[in-house]
């Protein structure tokens, strides 16, 4: 492939069925601003390795099933009752007629993994209450979330409205849920279809921030799958590829990986670019595009529309790098397609892009010996051994008393992790690898019945200037995280009930709770490679960026006491 082709990146909607160019001859269909790589058609081949490559995946990675959906589908119904009727109380108690607030349309739209038809058991949904002009934040954050308490069917319900996306958790009939609200600037007329309406950019005009993000979720995954050519095969080799992610651990945008948006826009890039192509082929050609791709151009669906050009949108903030100073600096931008286009992975950071290419190389290896028969479709998505290839960890545990005050903290954790990564980054001769996997504590802590480990993989590379006898210093880089997240706002409010240990540990200190998860990983891995015969288990690919580690560095940084740096709510058990 050349390196044109793997910068082929902008898309425009295809042109009509029939159309034919100025010579007479069939226009070829684009679903972007470039022609396809290939049209070609799968083989009777190509279709048999494909049901292949599904039939492995469903054994680890199954689709949710009809009873599953049906279930899931009763719960959406229930919960856009119970929000009519909220929305009903509501217009009424602000002195609306009963009959015009009745009238009022509302609709909870899905979003994210469920829009897009890649759901599996256990998920959760991602939903969007669209609320008439009348209808508060505030009230959507206080009343409503009474009445989902109040619900038979609604448990664990927390609201989280300081979040980047405000949102109320909650489980309804064993369903997680994800709400999300965005409220309309100006009234729906009678008989509109909300959906239809949220689709077109005239409904952000002079809207709030906050609800155009909300907004937005439905948006990009509703012009998803617009700009597809097959959603079949979409959602099929998505489902491979959020699998992958997961397994390797490089599934977490608050992290600095790619969150589940932007690995459904890598792949439709693929798909827009062999729109033909089985599931298996699809696959092939995400690694081989991915692994060559030059980063310093976006990924994109469509063009970038010009708020400029649109009356009443200029205030908003659309991705464009030749202006915005802050643009220039993302590493690996994959920008969306709904106005205002946005970069999917600002959070992307010099470790985790070095972690990603690793592993976008991996995976393309992988392929090529699938495709010699060397190696079988599990071998790509082999859980990463993350505990065997590393010896150093910053530990980190997150704890509450309550469900509430653990959403709540771990939100706001988790929200300030890429500044601790950073820091430690930037330490001369040490390189990271966070894990953002959240490890069941499996009621190690009596006095913590809620909470979750977290781990920060760290190695010594001479090519980053590490050296025999070095001591490297974490102390710095870990007090001023420390110090960030002491100026959580609800500390007060929930004193006594949460807190943050840290600890710096090596591999034969690992917590049992986080040996006995990753063993549950790697015994399907070597049940599979027990039924292989002589000579077919395929040797794990390396990972780039580990080699030439420097001997006897030692890593004294947590070695006193900062209790005196950190408040009661941040433990002082940092010690070497």
């Amino acid at each position: 492939m050349s390196g044109a082709q793997v910068a082929a990146v902008a898309s425009s909607p295809p042109p009509s069925q029939g159309a034919v160019t100025n010579n007479g001859l069939p226009a070829v269909t684009k679903y972007g601003t470039h022609q396809p790589i290939s049209l070609a058609e799968p083989t009777e081949v190509d279709s048999a390795v494909s049901e292949r490559m599904m039939e492995e995946l469903d054994d680890e990675y199954p689709n949710e099933t009809v009873e599953g959906m049906t279930h899931r589908e009763s719960v959406l119904r229930e919960l856009e009752r119970i929000v009519m009727e909220w929305m009903a109380e509501t217009g009424t108690k602000s002195g609306m007629p009963e009959e015009e607030a009745k009238r009022c349309n509302v609709k909870i739209l899905t979003l994210g993994s469920y829009r897009l038809g890649v759901v599996h058991p256990g998920s959760d949904i991602d939903t969007l209450c669209i609320g008439q002009p009348h209808i508060s934040r505030d009230a959507f954050f206080t009343t409503l979330v009474e009445k989902l308490r109040q619900h038979e069917s609604v448990n664990d319900c927390v609201p989280v409205p300081d979040a980047y996306t405000p949102v109320i958790k909650f489980k309804m009939k064993d369903v997680c849920i994800d709400l999300l609200f965005a409220k309309l600037v100006r009234p729906l007329e009678d008989g509109q279809n909300p959906e239809e309406a949220v689709k077109h950019e005239e409904v952000l005009q002079n809207m709030d921030e906050k609800s155009v993000r909300c907004m937005n979720g439905f948006r990009v995954a509703d012009q998803i799958l617009q700009l597809v050519p097959n959603l079949v095969a979409f959602r099929q080799t998505l489902r491979f590829v959020k699998f992958w992610a997961k397994r390797r651990g490089i599934y977490s945008n608050v992290l600095g990986f790619f969150g589940g948006i932007t690995w459904a826009l890598l792949v439709a890039r693929v798909c827009q670019l062999y729109p033909n192509y089985a599931p298996s082929q699809l696959v092939s050609r995400f690694f081989r595009l991915y692994d060559q791709w030059n980063w310093s151009k976006p990924v994109m669906l469509c063009d970038i529309v010009d708020p400029a050009s649109m009356p009443g949108m200029s205030a908003f903030k659309v991705w464009n790098p030749k202006s915005n100073v802050a643009d220039r600096q993302h590493l690996m931008p994959v920008i969306t397609p709904a106005f205002p286009a946005m970069n999917s992975t600002h959070n992307v950071t010099e470790s985790t892009k070095r972690i990603l290419l690793g592993e976008f190389r991996r995976g393309n290896e992988v392929v090529k010996n699938i495709e010699v028969a060397k190696a079988g479709w599990s071998e790509v998505h082999e859980p990463f051994p993350y505990f065997k290839q590393f010896r150093h960890f910053l530990w980190l545990e997150i704890l509450a008393k309550t469900e509430e005050v653990y959403q709540r903290f771990n939100g706001w954790v988790g929200s300030k992790l890429r500044i601790l990564t950073k820091q430690l980054e930037a330490i001369s001769g040490m390189i990271i690898h966070p894990n953002p996997e959240q490890y069941d504590l499996r009621g190690s802590d009596a006095d913590w019945p809620l909470g979750c480990g977290m781990f920060i993989a760290m190695a010594f590379d001479r090519e980053q200037g590490a050296f025999a006898g070095q001591t490297i210093d974490l102390r710095p880089a870990v007090s001023q995280f420390a110090d960030v997240i002491d100026q959580w706002s609800e500390k007060d409010l929930y004193a006594g009930q949460f807190v943050l240990r840290l600890k710096q540990i090596r591999g034969a200190q690992l917590p049992t709770y986080a040996l006995a998860a990753e063993a549950q990983k790697q015994w399907s891995r070597h049940k599979r490679k027990a039924e292989w015969g002589p000579g077919d288990q395929p040797a794990e690919a390396a990972v780039g960026g580990l080699t030439k580690k420097a001997r006897s560095i030692s890593v004294t940084s947590l070695a006193r006491d900062v209790s005196s740096i950190m408040s009661d709510h941040v433990a002082d058990s940092l010690m070497a």
